[in-house]
């Protein structure tokens, strides 16, 4: 009963959608508020009961349900059923759809007589592209598809997947892929209307790009942090063409927010916004055709079936034809012939544009390539760490440089030439904070030094910045101190956030050692300073799981016992596949990271060791980046609440 419930509310859903559609046609304001409330509710509470469906489906281990067959198992715990809806490719797409119905009701929530023609066409557009994904679902992709006669047990869950960090990387994922659909949307409709209808497009747009980047950066870091301890090779980022999916938008997305500004601030870059908010959500929606197409070998993807990828390249397609003819036709009428001046704020993020969007192309050429060339010749290329590597990191050297002045520099200032001579501690300082890495890891890299030189660059800038606002505010030394401009609190977050990444990319990647040894019962080795003692092996039952658990001792070079370890190699009998499962210690100078490897008691065990320097600095990056997205969203909420009704 329960999934007949679930099926017919999305296919409510999709009435509701088609209602919101139609409705943006009328011309009756009255009649266009009251009917678009009863329409909008209803596609929410539809689609919520559809999802929720499914859940309680998985949570009870209805195996009735195909979707719920196929991916669960009555000994899965708890938190991997209810992760287990959205870790397939069915209940997937069913979450996709529930976030991009969550953000078409908050684009509503701002619907007045006063921007009645603006939000209107909005949530046309965002109506139009519920109905694809609602098609595509319902066509191709039911997860409440029934089977009879009903099964006893199901087929489990890929054990790689049955994790914390991976239950929640998703959702936080499609957060961010989604809210590009409500900066799609008002690109549109901002195109789509007459100037004296588009009133404040640009500050309806920036709080859903805000939220859509901060949830995908953390999104990002989420699954970074899952391959970390839960693939057992001693790294975060390997390049892989789904990671280059999400990576993509992001830098796009970075450069829509910068141009956002902008255009809050002076009017300019108006068309660099339109362009962006198309592409962005194009790049979002490109990451669903890689992920589900079955032209990817990941462990990220989830469906191997090319009908359904071929039905979301169409959509693309319809979606990308559309918006790229009409921003061909109308963003002439967005353009600003100010002169922007290069040593100023404006100047800067317009050269920032033009480098992120040349990354993103470098990363999409380096992840399509290989799919075109097997295409259309049948011959396989792998284009993988090295092209990357020595192609994105030369790119992005001028944006970290262009970052770490911008901030100092004031709106459409010509004098700022003066204000560069106060780089002068920042660039002592930083110069200071390279030699004193060169010396404590006792190694003369060329990228390690570029890597330290680019993150101490921004924090030097931003500790200056603050000083700066600091003096100015207690009037200390009674001295006009306001030289640099002041920067928001979330701006000030996330260049600092962006800075501590660089430092943990640099140090994990420049300075980690690796150490592959076999090793018996109480054999011991060394890796940089420490002491590596094997103790014992033993087995560990876990919940639907059968685990053979290592006991390594860790002591400094002094013989202090600093740290035991404890990896472990898991069978999962149901889904008969075997993951490895890294123990790692941290600190915040260096991860000490093992992995036990195969083995037996007389012949010994291969262990990897990893020494990996800095790179908690990763994610204390990225979790100080989401707070600075935060506190920018609660400022944009703040602006939109302040916009008369």
């Amino acid at each position: 009963m329960i999934p007949f419930f679930g099926n017919l509310a999305l296919w409510l859903s999709l009435f509701f959608a088609s209602l919101q559609f139609i409705l943006a046609y009328n011309q009756n304001p009255n009649l266009l508020l009251r009917f678009n409330n009863i329409v909008n509710k209803g596609l929410l509470i539809s689609i919520l009961i559809s999802f929720f469906s499914l859940m309680y489906c998985h949570i009870i281990s209805d195996f009735s349900v195909l979707n719920v067959f196929q991916n669960s198992h009555t000994t899965k715990p708890l938190l991997y059923k209810i992760s287990g809806v959205w870790g397939n490719h069915e209940g997937s797409m069913l979450l996709w759809i529930l976030v991009l119905i969550i953000f078409n009701y908050f684009i509503h929530k701002l619907f007045n007589k006063k921007n009645l023609a603006l939000l209107s066409k909005a949530l046309e557009v965002q109506a139009l592209i519920i109905i694809g994904f609602l098609l595509f679902s319902i066509l191709t992709s039911n997860p409440f598809e029934i089977i009879f006669p009903v099964p006893s047990n199901g087929l489990g869950f890929n054990p790689l997947l049955q994790d914390p960090a991976l239950a929640i990387h998703p959702p936080l994922l499609y957060i961010g892929y989604v809210g590009f659909s409500a900066a799609f949307s008002l690109g549109i409709a901002s195109m789509s209307v007459s100037k004296k209808e588009r009133v404040n497009w640009h500050s309806y747009m920036k709080p859903f790009v805000v939220a859509a980047w901060s949830f995908l950066t953390l999104g990002i870091a989420l699954g970074s942090i899952w391959a970390y301890y839960e693939l057992g090779w001693g790294g975060w980022w390997f390049w892989d063409p789904v990671e280059n999916a999400s990576l993509m938008p992001w830098l796009l997305g970075t450069a829509l927010i910068h141009s956002l500004i902008t255009v809050e601030k002076k009017k300019s870059l108006q068309t660099w916004v339109l362009l962006l908010s198309i592409l962005t959500f194009l790049l979002s929606v490109t990451g669903t055709f890689l992920v589900r197409s079955g032209i990817l070998t990941s462990v990220h993807t989830f469906a191997l079936d090319p009908e359904r990828g071929i039905y979301i390249l169409a959509f693309i397609a319809l979606l990308g034809g559309y918006s790229l003819l009409l921003y061909g036709l109308k963003s002439k009428n967005f353009l600003n012939k100010n002169y922007l001046s290069f040593l100023s704020r404006e100047g800067l993020i317009l050269a920032n544009n033009i480098i992120m969007m040349t990354v993103c192309a470098t990363v999409f050429l380096g992840t399509m390539y290989p799919l075109l060339i097997e295409a259309f010749s049948n011959n396989k290329i792998s284009v993988g760490e090295p092209y990357f590597n020595s192609t994105v990191v030369p790119i992005m050297i001028p944006a970290i440089l262009i970052m770490g002045i911008g901030p100092i520099l004031s709106w459409g200032d010509k004098s700022t030439k003066k204000k560069l001579k106060i780089l002068s501690p920042a660039i002592f300082l930083t110069f200071i904070s390279t030699i004193i890495f060169i010396w404590l890891y006792n190694s003369f890299n060329l990228f390690g030094i570029i890597g330290i030189v680019m993150s101490f660059w921004i924090i030097s800038n931003i500790i200056l910045a603050q000083i700066q606002h600091f003096q100015k505010k207690f009037n200390i030394n009674k001295i006009k101190t306001n030289i640099i401009p002041k920067s928001s609190l979330g701006m000030t977050l996330a260049h600092l956030g962006i800075g501590l990444l660089i430092l943990g990319i640099t140090g994990s990647s420049v300075w980690q050692k690796e150490k592959i040894v076999k090793m018996n019962i109480n054999d011991e080795t060394f890796i940089h300073d420490y002491k590596i003692v094997f103790k014992e092996v033993k087995k560990n039952i876990g919940p639907n799981y059968i685990a053979l658990q290592g006991n390594f001792l860790i002591y400094t070079k002094n013989n202090q016992l600093i740290a035991e370890l404890k990896p472990e190699n898991r069978f999962y009998p149901v889904a008969q596949n075997s993951t490895t499962e890294a123990s790692i210690h941290t600190n915040i100078f260096r991860d000490l990271y093992i992995v036990l490897g195969d083995g037996d008691i007389n012949n010994g065990w291969i262990i990897r060791i990893y020494y990996n320097p800095l790179v908690i600095w990763i994610w204390i990056g990225v979790v100080t980046i989401f707070a600075g997205g935060l506190f920018s969203l609660k400022k944009n909420i703040g602006i939109i609440k302040k916009i008369p009704a």
